[in-house]
């Protein structure tokens, strides 16, 4: 676009955005002001109006106020994007971005508390089937996020970048939830560790395989099966880790779509991250539920407390070198529980499993506790051993 035409376009569009910061100014303005005489005719009646009634004035009011505050700020953000150096891509997404309550979407959504609970084992779907994925409401945004950036620059449209970084900034911020209402006891560092699981390329890429979402993308020949072909006949292919950022970026850019499409789009969103992610993190989310409550006994003691006498002694022991968790990487420690006294010689109670000796101890605990049979059979011992102690001290 020369400088001329451009100028021409500015001056047409900064007297568009004027007019138009000027008409939603007058709507303010008249809602608060309807709302500052409904406040002094409240205050008149009752002298000193109660908190509810206040706010129930508010409420009433807000209709009207929000509204004309949200376009004020579309205002700003509309004379953002046609600023010189902005492009026509960024432009027509930021556009596009669904509608909220009749009017365009004027601020990106926050995630409602009530959403961001924890997990419970209720949450993790019975079979492997994943959840329906939630669909785009935005056809503009939907073609955009299956739409790579080298195909987008040849036909003039819009590609999936912003909607991928979007996408990505509300997983991460929604994974970080989740994991900080589930496990309140876990230090920062393994957060971190679980958060990355669920965010990482190989995660999301599943995800995009598993919902077909890269059979609906467009993407340049070298990410497609085959690659492409040379004169020679050879053809240049991406490379494993290149294709799974391209389909791990797919899930971003389509969240992110289906986040702006329309105003229940985050939460749709969420309630399908919760089941999803919670295949990802089963067995933590398992563990933290088996875990005693605030104010119980520790496993082990616990377990010294249902099945520990004189001449009876609970051992626990590592069982052989630590593996490596497939998950982290990190050393991942087993640790048996054993029983030796009152006739019993090295008998296995339970084994435990974890990222730390004392936690894969208590989890052996645990297993321990939960073997009724077996603990029903040692209480006996105990009861018998007691019973002799306490006749040998009351003849």
């Amino acid at each position: 676009m020369s400088k001329r035409s451009f100028d021409e376009f500015s001056t047409i569009a900064s007297s568009s955005r004027y007019q138009s910061v000027l008409d939603h100014a007058e709507n303010l303005l008249k809602a608060a002001q309807s709302l500052k005489q409904d406040l002094e005719q409240l205050g008149n009646y009752s002298g000193s109006p109660s908190h509810e009634k206040i706010i129930l004035t508010l409420k009433q009011h807000n209709a009207q106020i929000l509204p004309a505050a949200q376009a004020l700020s579309q205002d700003e953000i509309a004379s953002v994007s046609v600023a010189p150096g902005s492009t026509h891509k960024i432009q027509k997404v930021d556009e596009h971005r669904g509608p909220l309550n009749g009017h365009p979407q004027s601020g990106l959504p926050i995630p409602h508390p009530a959403l961001l609970t924890k997990w419970t084992p209720q949450d993790i779907p019975d079979t492997d089937a994943l959840p329906p994925l939630p669909s785009v409401l935005d056809p503009i945004l939907e073609k955009a996020a299956s739409t790579h950036s080298g195909i987008a620059r040849g036909l003039g449209e819009m590609d999936y970048e912003r909607l991928e970084w979007i996408g990505d900034a509300y997983l991460y911020l929604v994974s970080s939830a989740f994991i900080y209402q589930t496990f309140p006891n876990l230090p920062a560092g393994r957060c971190a560790q679980l958060r990355e699981r669920l965010i990482k390329n190989e995660t999301l890429s599943g995800f995009t395989l598993r919902y077909s979402l890269d059979k609906r993308a467009r993407l340049p020949t070298e990410f497609q099966p085959g690659g492409r072909q040379s004169r020679t006949g050879a053809g240049t292919s991406a490379s494993s880790k290149e294709r799974k950022k391209i389909l791990g970026d797919l899930l971003e850019a389509y969240m992110g779509a289906v986040i702006l499409g329309d105003a229940d789009g985050l939460s749709r969103v969420i309630t399908w991250l919760k089941p999803a992610w919670g295949t990802i993190l089963q067995r933590e989310i398992s563990d933290e539920y088996k875990k005693p409550a605030p104010g119980s006994l520790a496993p082990k003691n616990a377990l010294s407390q249902a099945i520990g006498t004189k001449g009876a002694k609970i051992s626990y022991q590592d069982e052989g070198n630590p593996k490596t968790d497939k998950n982290t990487g990190l050393p991942w420690f087993t640790i048996g529980a054993y029983y030796d006294g009152l006739g019993e010689t090295h008998l296995n109670l339970g084994y435990g499993s974890a990222l730390s000796k004392k936690e894969a101890g208590d989890n052996a605990a645990v297993k321990a506790l939960e073997n009724k049979k077996l603990i029903k059979r040692l209480q006996k011992l105990k009861e018998g051993v007691n019973a002799t102690l306490t006749n040998a001290k009351n003849p």
